[in-house]
């Protein structure tokens, strides 16, 4: 009789075949306690939890193209399970959209990054709707079922992407506060460490699920952009060795930057200074579809018409991040972003 792999091993591979493991909750050789809450959604209990200090959500496949981070949680997991990384953080690992990975496409009928944060109740019919609610729903017992730690137990979210476009910061992460509160400089000096160039901290709303976690939870969370979206079996993982080995440091109860002399450099910071919104079909966006992420214009560029509407550059230089001019009218084409520091953005955050 051929052996039932585990669900570690077989997270990937049960979800691309639509197939769900012979039982809910089991545990390694090793110690680590695993429960499948749902389709490519496992949690995973250490051998010591009392120790841990944190509780953290990795997701990737919100994007059913973006395969490179599916690939790396993949990893994680298999070397988990055979004792190659030893596991010391609560974790919640999860696959978003298992239906649109199987096609090989981005989503299905609707994008699921836009379909947090309740979201999804304007939408119920459509299965990423759905399934929108479903992963707020075990996020949300994820954190509130928190196991007593001998420790205060911090909370992370590490969102993997993986962009349909090319961008001057290879790797770049989007960082939400909420609440008031601005982030932790250890937080975006870890993101540093795992060779993330750029980070563009907001503090604006919205129906991400980083930002869900965020304002729901108060997690430290992130989107992470790590590179080009590729099939499976094409990426070059070792192009992502910096989140790889970031990770699995820390999910082993160390610290992302391989030590306190670490010499990475910052990440360079952003802050939003405003959003190209197509208000109606006569929307005109002057930015060539292939235009790389972080593209500078200079003052006085007009980027957008839409009837009366111009958006015009209004620093001394904006750059340009997630352009796309065939959204819905009513949806964001751009966001356009300054340089900043952190003071600098904690005093807005506070302020209101």
């Amino acid at each position: 009789m051929t052996a039932v792999p585990s669900p570690l091993q077989d997270w990937l591979a049960a979800a691309l075949a639509g197939r769900r493991p012979d039982r809910d909750t089991g545990a390694t050789a090793h110690g680590v306690t695993w429960r499948w809450h749902a389709e490519g959604i496992l949690e995973l209990l250490p051998a010591a939890p009392q120790a841990r200090r944190y509780d953290a959500v990795l997701s990737c496949g919100v994007h059913g193209d973006e395969t490179a981070p599916i690939e790396l949680v993949d990893g994680m997991l298999r070397d988990i399970d055979a004792g190659a990384l030893t596991l010391r953080e609560r974790i919640l690992v999860i696959l978003g959209n298992p239906a649109a990975m199987r096609a090989g496409k981005r989503y299905l009928e609707f994008d699921l990054n836009r379909l947090f944060c309740g979201a999804h109740t304007r939408r119920a019919e459509l299965p990423a709707a759905r399934r929108a609610a479903e992963l707020e729903r075990i996020v949300t017992a994820f954190f509130n079922e928190s196991p007593a730690a001998a420790t205060s137990v911090k909370r992370r979210h590490f969102d993997m992407h993986t962009a349909i476009r090319p961008s001057h910061f290879r790797r770049f992460a989007v960082v939400p506060s909420a609440q008031g509160r601005s982030p932790e400089p250890r937080w975006l000096a870890d993101l540093a460490a795992a060779d993330i160039a750029a980070i563009l901290l907001t503090n604006q709303p919205a129906v991400t699920f980083s930002y869900f976690t965020c304002a729901t939870f108060g997690a430290e969370s992130c989107t992470l952009e790590l590179g080009k979206v590729e099939p499976f079996g094409r990426n070059r993982l070792e192009d992502f060795s910096g989140i790889d080995t970031g990770l699995r440091r820390w999910l082993a109860g160390g610290e992302m930057m391989a030590s306190a002399d670490d010499t990475h450099a910052p990440a360079q910071l952003f802050r939003v200074a405003a959003e190209i919104v197509r208000q109606s079909d006569a929307f005109d966006m002057h930015v060539p579809d292939d235009t790389p992420n972080f593209t500078p214009y200079p003052r006085g560029t007009v980027l957008a018409n839409d009837g009366s509407y111009a958006y015009t550059v209004s620093h001394e230089v904006e750059r340009i991040v997630f352009p796309n001019r065939n959204v819905a009218n009513g949806l964001r084409a751009g966001v356009m972003v300054v340089p900043c520091d952190l003071s600098e953005f904690a005093r807005m955050v506070t302020s209101g």
